[in-house]
Formats: structure tokens, C-alpha cells, sequence
């Protein structure tokens, strides 16, 4: 069994709240498998009697008749009803739960305001059980379902498997497991595969006939090439500033608009392929307008993209950081720090530094500098020059892709290994 703790442990907080959870993320991350197997079975250890926990798959056609949503509402009641204690309700792809007119209306008063579908029958059972539900397809993104129960809703987002869960489940090698996870990233279903060309498979076929045609027929896209080639561009371009007109530029004159290439990427926000990073000024305390960094959200799917080329491994193991920052909950973004220095002739010029990741969560801040090593004293300065500068009392960290014990410059910046940061959760406490 893959261990998802860090989502376990987000249920069981949630458990019994009243608010319906909504457990979303990128299609295929296993947000089925953290409520089928992962957390029943926890809650079957803590003595819930396997009677009271239900599971509906509404994608299998043996549960067709419940996505009609009295039908659904009706089925889960009755089982309330037969059980003396708290039943645990968990209900798989909400979405194939159709919108039906209200037939306790005349024809002739119905409106699309009385219309009823899954948000009703959500709403109904939230204070009768405890209620999960997932969703997410071409014609109901979960971006969609976090905003419908906003303020009702509890929202747990669910990531491709971080490296430590990959490593867990993998039990290879560790520095062999890194390798492969920086080829072929996190969706769960690729430990099912032995070989790298069925690996390779299954992550095309993922990103072709799963997000492309779902974005496609959501947003009732024509032409798909053009959307192929903007996530190329992406795929291409991680860790480096861009916008839409940037990449609109790349197109022959006149093959696509700048709004165009907005939507596109709007688009696959949405469906969490890929993540949003702003440019901060450290100094000047403000965001910098139009500047953007875009990561995927898995590593294979992006390599998956670029046919397995162009695999930089200062890009991927960037990539690689930033998600997993967000998997441990912080807000992230990049940043700058202006400064003066001495050109080759002696005068004194602006220059500006950049940061990898500025990081934030609640009171805490830090600092973080990816390199792909420090042999030399030169590369040393390079790599730590911005984080030199800083002088808020803030943490400053240096990631190293190399073997190295955690240690502190009498700068105050902390060195540590990729791998140590990418296997101890606890490593970034300040």
C-alpha cells in the first residue's frame, strides 16, 4: 500500500467537522485510493464498523442509477437511517451526479435557479454523516467544486506522490529512486509499471487523452495544437520568467493572441497540471507586474510532454523543490533583491540578485537557494550572493544537489542535501 500521511492526517483533522470535504487535486493523483483504502481502513482501526462506512464510485456503471441525485440522496438516507451510529459517507467523482429539474415543481414554475444536483444532496447529508467527496472531469473541474462550497466546504488538496512517499513505496535505492523520480515524477500508478517504456506510455497517453481532451472539451477548445504547444513552452521554460506575451511571441506573426495564451494557461491551472509562481522585490516590498514562473505539477508528466527530452537536471530538481514546498503547505515565490556593485571599470552599478523560492507560512519565512553543488569557493559566492544581502533575521537555506551533513556558513545560510530535504518533512523547521 502507497502511505499518504500527510493527507491521512489532514482527514482525520477534518473528521466529524460538519463541513462537507472536498478532496480535489490533478486527475489521477489518487485521491480515490486516499478514501477507499487509505483512510477507511484507518477508520475501520479506530472501530468504525465496516457497515458505516460507504463508498460510492459514481464513474462505474453499476452506480448509474445514483447519479440522478434523489435517486443518490435516497440510497444514502435509507442507509443512515438503518444504522444506529455515525455512518461515514465518502462519494467518488460527484460530478457524474446530473443537475435534474425539481419534478415537486409545476413545468411550467421551474427555473434554473430550482434546478437540484450534487451541491444539494451535499448540502442535505453534510449534517446527517460525515461526507467526502471527490470530482473532477472535462465538464466539472475541481477548481470548480472548491468554489461551490465555499464556506460549506473543507478543502483537502491532494498532490502526485511527494520523493518520500515515491522512496516508501519504491523501496529502491535511494539515490537510484531520486534518478527516477526526476524522470518519471509521482503519478501513483507509474510504480505499476516495470518498464521505462511502459512508464513512458502511460504518462503520454495521461497528458494526451486524459488533461488535454478534458481542458478540450471543458472550455470547447479548437484548436488543440495551439494548447499543446503553449504547455510545451511551459514544459520547456520551468524556472524561467514568463508571461503570455512572451510566449505568444514564439508563435509565427498573428498564430495567437496574448488573451488566447492567458486562457490557455488559466486553463490548465484549473485542472492543477500546473502552478503559478509571482516574482517578489524583497527591498521594495512589492510584487513585480507581468513576471512568472510556471511549474508543472509532476515532473513526469512534464518530461512526458517534452518526449523525454531537454532534461536538465537544475530544471527538473527545481521543479521538483518547489512542489514539494507546496506539498508541505507553504506559499511560495520567487524573488529579487536589488544591490550595488562595482562593474569591471570601478563604478558602481545596480545590479539585480535573484532567489530561487521566497517561502511563507503563518510567522515563518525563509530563503531558499537550489545549486547543483558548491565545490569551489567561486561557485559558492555565486549560488549564496543573493541570500548574503538579506538581512531580515529570516532563514536562508542552500539545497545542494549533492551528499553533504547539514551545516552552517559563518554567513548564517544552512546547507543541506536535496535528498536530506526531500525525505525529512522536519528539515526546514526554523
Amino acid at each position: 500500500m502507497i502511505e499518504r500521511p500527510i493527507y491521512l492526517e489532514k482527514l482525520i483533522e477534518r473528521r466529524d467537522n460538519g463541513l462537507v470535504k472536498v478532496i480535489t487535486g490533478l486527475r489521477r493523483c489518487g485521491k480515490t485510493y486516499l478514501l477507499e483504502v487509505i483512510y477507511k481502513e484507518w477508520l475501520i482501526q479506530q472501530g468504525v464498523p465496516e457497515d458505516n462506512i460507504l463508498f460510492i464510485a459514481l464513474d462505474k456503471d453499476s452506480n448509474a442509477r445514483y447519479r440522478n441525485p434523489l435517486i443518490l440522496s435516497e440510497f444514502i438516507r435509507d442507509k443512515i437511517d438503518s444504522n444506529d451510529s455515525r455512518m461515514y459517507v465518502m462519494i467518488d467523482e460527484i460530478q457524474k451526479c446530473v443537475e435534474i429539474d425539481n419534478p415537486y415543481i409545476p413545468e411550467d414554475s421551474r427555473t434554473s435557479d430550482n434546478r437540484i444536483g450534487f451541491y444539494d444532496v451535499a448540502l442535505g447529508l453534510k449534517d446527517d454523516c460525515d461526507l467526502y467527496i471527490t470530482g473532477s472531469n472535462s465538464h466539472l473541474l475541481s477548481s470548480d467544486i472548491i468554489t461551490m462550497f465555499r464556506g460549506k466546504g473543507d478543502l483537502v488538496r491532494v498532490y502526485p506522490l511527494s520523493f518520500a512517499e515515491f522512496h516508501s513505496a519504491s523501496k529502491g535505492d535511494l539515490r537510484e529512486d531520486w534518478s527516477e523520480y526526476l524522470y518519471h515524477g509521482g503519478m501513483p500508478l507509474v510504480l505499476s509499471y516495470k518498464s521505462q517504456q511502459s512508464r513512458d506510455s502511460y504518462l503520454k497517453d495521461l497528458v494526451t487523452e486524459v488533461y488535454i481532451k478534458d481542458i478540450q472539451e471543458r472550455f470547447n477548445i479548437r484548436d488543440v495544437d495551439d494548447l499543446s504547444t503553449v504547455m510545451d513552452i511551459i514544459a520547456s521554460n520551468i524556472g524561467s520568467y514568463t508571461n503570455a506575451g512572451k510566449i505568444a511571441d514564439t508563435f509565427s506573426k498573428g498564430g495567437i493572441s496574448r488573451n488566447t495564451v492567458q486562457e490557455y494557461i488559466e486553463h490548465l491551472m484549473d485542472c492543477f497540471l500546473i502552478g503559478e509562481v509571482k516574482r517578489f522585490d524583497v527591498r521594495g516590498r512589492r510584487y513585480v507586474e507581468g513576471q512568472r514562473k510556471y511549474y508543472y505539477s509532476d515532473i513526469g508528466l512534464r518530461n512526458a510532454r517534452l518526449n523525454f527530452r531537454e532534461m536538465s537536471r537544475a530544471k527538473l530538481i527545481e521543479n521538483a523543490v518547489y512542489n514539494e514546498l507546496i506539498i508541505r503547505g507553504y506559499d511560495v515565490d520567487v524573488g529579487r533583491i536589488d544591490v550595488r556593485r562595482k562593474d569591471a571599470d570601478g563604478r558602481s552599478v545596480n545590479v539585480t540578485l535573484e532567489m530561487d523560492f521566497i517561502i511563507n507560512k503563518g510567522f515563518e519565512r525563509a530563503y531558499i537557494q537550489v545549486a547543483m553543488g558548491v565545490d569551489d569557493e567561486g561557485k559558492m559566492e555565486q549560488e549564496t550572493a543573493s541570500l548574503k544581502r538579506l538581512k531580515d533575521g529570516f532563514a536562508k537555506i542552500l539545497l545542494i544537489d549533492s551528499e553533504v551533513n547539514q551545516y552552517v556558513t559563518e554567513d548564517g545560510i544552512r546547507v543541506i542535501s536535496i535528498l536530506e530535504f526531500m525525505t525529512d518533512p522536519d528539515v526546514l523547521r526554523f
